[in-house]
């Protein structure tokens, strides 16, 4: 395995929302090398994704090498084909699993991740 040294470092990694992807993985190696890991997850999976969070069922996925449990900072909507939350269809923005995570566009997510974390905040983004 690659050493790399995130200590101190904040990470965002988008398109997680299960222990099966591409995304868990990455979150999982920044995790290993001391990041701060937030995710930001498609909005009608969001809501499976907390509960299986909350209620445990990922925790075997979620062990790192030392022991420690994978956690995020913070877990985002996001539907990365809006750059702005004007640009959705009306009829997706109040769509009930869109409308209850408010502004699920990039800018959205930037503009939550500034507010959150301040300016510059984050490190690594993928």
């Amino acid at each position: 395995m690659l050493e790399i040294d995130l200590r101190g470092k904040r990470a965002l990694v988008a398109g997680v929302a299960d222990v099966g992807g591409f995304g868990w993985a990455i979150a999982r190696s920044l995790a290993e090398a001391g990041a701060l890991v937030s995710v930001a997850t498609w909005p009608p999976a969001m809501g499976i994704f907390e509960t299986l969070l909350s209620r445990g069922k990922l925790d075997e996925s979620r062990v790192l090498s030392n022991g420690a449990q994978l956690t995020f900072e913070r877990i985002y909507p996001l539907d990365a084909e809006f750059d702005v939350l004007d640009d959705a269809p009306a009829e997706l923005r109040e769509s009930k699993r869109y409308k209850e995570r408010g502004d699920f566009s990039v800018q959205g997510l930037a503009d939550r991740m500034i507010a959150d974390f301040g300016p510059g905040s984050f490190d690594v983004v993928v």
